[in-house]
């Protein structure tokens, strides 16, 4: 089968159907799959795709750094495995791509789905973070990609504002930025000086990028979704943010930020169950020291760290932007 990352049953003896314990398998790549003979019940995870984070930008009084990409979604589902068609299609979410240029933008990450095709109907699914502001026409710091909720992706930041959050969402909710979310609904992105919101079981919000000389802004976190990235620092000096964290309702804790001048971000971590943890921003440059690259998130699903910015007279090398970690598809079979 496309895509099998791993498969085991929980007692080490074959298919597990006759004994009722089941076989596990994790598909990475998109993939259609047979329904297996003698299986009953079928327990699915869904994982979205995170956020680039953006780019660095280099100017000498005012550069600025890049915003942090937003965490991915997480769903679960169980079926009766009589209700569904003899074959289901798994499409993977694509991880979004960091800024490599001076003031890119880093992509949105893809919807992970699970389609019975029978009845061609999707199923399960969840969407992926948007992503970061690389800062380029603002010139202070960009805007943290909304984190991917269980209805809608989390929208990218193009400015110092942050993206908003995936859906569903109440509709009285007014958050503006940061924050916490519950349910499916994913994290608002941060705006300049905010870090990124949490979630529960969708994505942490991205840290924005230093706007004021303080450092970047730490990545939102998510109980049972993505991390998100931190951002990036924009001068001399001006640290990353840490990236969001799986597993959490408290920003940070994911992938460290660069902590001196040109310090790259470090990658979030993955993890075999669960999501990943967001990307760590890149701290900010000279003249003579380049800015530091962001994180890539962990997979799956976390949202890559901003890029550091310069404030070299002459123009600077400025730092790139974190990759989001792609989706992923797991099942047990019963």
């Amino acid at each position: 089968m496309a895509g099998l990352v791993a498969t085991t049953s929980r007692n080490g003896k074959g298919s597990g159907y006759a004994d009722g314990n089941p076989t596990f398998r994790s598909y990475s790549t998109g993939a259609t799959i047979p329904k297996p003979l003698g299986c009953r019940i079928i327990v699915m995870e869904v994982v979205g795709a995170g956020g680039g984070g953006g780019a660095g930008f280099s100017n000498g009084a005012n550069p600025g750094a890049g915003g942090g990409g937003g965490g991915a979604a997480i769903a679960r589902g169980t079926f009766n495995a009589e209700s569904l068609g003899s074959t289901l299609t798994l499409a993977i979410g694509a991880a979004g791509a960091g800024g490599d240029t001076e003031g890119e933008n880093g992509a949105a990450g893809g919807v992970t789905t699970v389609t019975d095709d029978d009845s061609s109907k999707v199923i399960l699914s969840a969407y992926g973070g948007g992503g970061g502001d690389g800062s380029n026409a603002n010139a202070t710091g960009g805007g943290g990609g909304g984190g991917g909720g269980t209805g809608t992706a989390g929208a990218s930041s193009t400015s110092t504002t942050g993206g908003m959050y995936g859906r569903p969402a109440l509709e009285s909710s007014t958050e503006a930025s940061g924050g916490v979310s519950l349910a499916g609904r994913g994290a608002h992105g941060g705006s300049v000086t905010d870090a990124g919101g949490n979630a529960e079981f969708g994505g942490g919000g991205g840290g924005a990028g230093d706007g004021e000389g303080n450092p970047g802004e730490v990545g939102g976190s998510s109980i049972f979704g993505a991390g998100a990235g931190g951002g990036g620092g924009r001068c001399v000096g001006v640290y990353g943010g840490a990236g969001g964290a799986w597993g959490s309702y408290t920003e940070g804790g994911g992938g460290a930020g660069g902590s001196s001048t040109g310090g790259n971000g470090a990658d979030g971590t993955d993890h075999l169950f669960g999501c990943g943890d967001g990307g760590g921003g890149a701290a900010g440059g000279s003249g003579s020291t380049p800015a530091g690259t962001a994180g890539v998130g962990g997979t799956p699903g976390g949202g890559g760290g901003g890029g550091g910015g310069s404030n070299a007279s002459g123009g600077g090398t400025v730092g790139e932007g974190g990759n989001g970690g792609p989706g992923i598809v797991r099942m047990w079979f019963y």
